[in-house]
């Protein structure tokens, strides 16, 4: 079906469909360099066919915007999602990552999980501690007691 006949044309959600492909397909676009310049591609299921996109997606809900769940993924129905700000400020490929126990977090949520600051973590991280030691062991203070205070 065209996009003239699909009654979405101008919509929240397709205007995340096009905004995905020219981040991907356009090298004039701002956002080009860091999707389709590092070799982001979108599923041919979805590249001409907003139809499916929908079908996939369905439609974009109030407040979430297109967020692929691997960072270094594709835009693909298993690595797409519809996430809102805050999730999305955690899935960036600035953010560290952390497996433990068989479980990948970004720190950020390992420290609002463990009631420690992020600053405390990342400073373990940064001078090469174990994951074990950097999430098992206490801060001096811990959040809550901060926060208390």
């Amino acid at each position: 079906m065209s996009t003239l006949t699909h009654g979405f044309t101008g919509t929240r959600t397709f205007k995340s469909w096009e905004s995905m492909k020219q981040r991907c397909f356009n090298p004039n676009s701002k956002d080009y360099a860091r999707y389709g310049g590092r070799g982001i591609s979108v599923c041919d299921r979805w590249h001409h066919d907003f139809e499916a996109f929908l079908s996939d997606m369905g439609e974009r809900p109030e407040g979430c915007t297109l967020d692929r769940i691997d960072v270094d993924g594709h835009y693909e129905p298993s690595n797409c999602r519809w996430a809102d700000i805050k999730t999305q400020q955690r899935n960036t490929r600035v953010s560290k990552h952390l497996t433990f126990n068989g479980e990948t977090k970004p720190l950020i949520e390992w420290a609002d999980e463990l009631k420690m600051y992020h600053s405390t973590l990342l400073r373990r991280l940064h001078a090469g501690w174990p994951v074990e030691k950097i999430l098992g062991q206490p801060s001096r203070k811990s959040h809550r007691q901060m926060l208390a205070s």
